[in-house]
């Protein structure tokens, strides 16, 4: 049995003050059915499967391509991870219930076109969907979704390759729906939740077709930029980036680098920054963007 844990909206921005049986629907374990039922007629077909905990659904995944490059797209989804990862192998914790937790695996066919960007395309496709649904959040570089400056949802893709050279693209998302104390103290950076924007009860509700919505979403944005690169979803992107003209520094492993104007990203999804020695290109690698401020 699940304990739920007592939160007060009035000590930290994206905790919810709710009573335990206000909170028990999220417990309820994800049904593959909904899933299926929700992806179903929305064109290329997607495997379902759900299970109530795993490590990790990206390590899941990644783990059936190496062996095999699946047929076609697959879906996994769990109510709780233990071991789940970020960049750089970070490992975060999640409540149980308190976020959407899945990762799609999308067998590649050879293209031109390498999948250096993907993430941020990924990140337009949860923008646009969560937007669709009136949560408007905005896009930190190069792999987080905000909301109000803090941070929704993560974003971590990595590629498998099987013993015949078959390449597939394994997408994992992270959305928080709530938090406590334990999301809280485990997290990098302040959290936000989509229970600062929708009820409790339609969010729980909810869980499976918002699972199926973004899943379909972020297959789109891999297979254009399969066929097409990053240079048509440049603009997209743009539309949701965070800190345009804004002072930044980017960091290493926690060390500042550099410090400049963020202008964008270009065609190739790496960030223009107007340093004092001139204009720079970086791109994601083991990089990440912070507001000057917030820096040392």
């Amino acid at each position: 049995m699940l304990k739920w844990p007592r939160m007060n909206s009035a000590t930290e921005p994206g905790t919810v003050a709710a009573s335990s049986s206000a909170l028990a629907a999220f417990a309820r374990p994800l049904a593959r059915e909904l899933i299926a039922r929700a992806l179903a007629g929305g064109g290329e077909s997607i495997d379902v499967e759900t299970v109530r905990e795993t490590g990790s659904t990206n390590s899941d995944l990644l783990t059936l391509a190496r062996a095999q490059q699946p047929r076609r797209p697959r879906l996994r989804a769990a109510l709780v991870q233990s071991a789940g990862r970020g960049r750089h192998g970070r490992r975060w914790h999640s409540s149980p219930g308190a976020s959407l937790l899945f990762s799609l695996a999308v067998p590649l066919a050879d293209s031109p076109h390498a999948p250096s960007a993907i993430t941020l395309a990924c990140g337009v496709a949860i923008a646009e969907t969560l937007h669709d649904d009136g949560v408007a959040v905005q896009l930190k570089w190069p792999n987080d979704v905000l909301l109000d400056g803090r941070k929704l949802a993560g974003i971590l893709c990595e590629l498998a390759q099987d013993g015949a050279g078959q390449r597939t693209l394994v997408i994992g998302v992270g959305v928080n729906l709530w938090a406590d104390a334990a999301m809280r103290a485990s997290a990098a950076q302040p959290l936000a939740t989509l229970a600062e924007r929708i009820e409790l009860a339609p969010l729980a509700a909810g869980r499976e077709a918002r699972i199926a919505r973004l899943a379909r979403a972020l297959l789109g944005v891999a297979r254009e930029h399969e066929r097409d690169g990053f240079v048509p979803l440049q603009p997209r992107y743009m539309r949701w980036f965070a800190h345009a003209d804004a002072e930044v520094d980017i960091v290493d492993h926690g060390t500042r680098v550099v410090r400049g104007r963020a202008l964008g990203v270009d065609g190739e999804g790496r960030l223009l920054l107007q340093t004092d020695a001139g204009l720079r290109t970086f791109a994601s690698g083991e990089l990440s963007l912070r507001p000057a401020r917030a820096a040392s």
